[in-house]
């Protein structure tokens, strides 16, 4: 197992899958809700509604990885997206992209709305 960090040590963990076409990105803070779902290219009839499902954060997380261009599947769950790639395509820069994904989607779990008084 593989493991990145960032500067404020949240992280995310790379798991190699047996079969080289999967790797699983784990973290240590839940990005969506409390749900297992699972999106193909091409998306699907209802996958906007699906999206909204897993919460803002986690939608915005499954469509910004849906969009990397090797990608084909994603299975994403509250601290786990599992990302199925293209036979011919590299985990270099997929794995790259993915990471800065979620180390970005931790960050904004970690902002607090704050509300004014007055």
């Amino acid at each position: 197992m593989e493991k990145e960090k960032d500067t404020n040590d949240r992280q995310v963990e790379i798991y190699i899958h047996p079969n080289p076409e999967i790797r699983s990105f784990l973290t240590n803070t839940e990005i969506s809700a409390y749900r297992v779902e699972k999106f193909k290219k091409p998306p699907e009839k209802e996958w906007e509604n699906t999206l909204k499902q897993l919460g803002v954060i986690g939608a915005q997380v499954a469509k910004e990885i849906l969009a990397i261009q090797d990608v084909n599947e994603i299975h994403i769950k509250p601290k786990e997206v599992r990302i199925k790639k293209n036979f011919s395509s590299s985990w270099e820069t997929i794995e790259k992209k993915v990471v800065e994904i979620l180390i970005r989607a931790l960050r904004k779990k970690q902002i607090k709305l704050v509300k004014r008084q007055g």
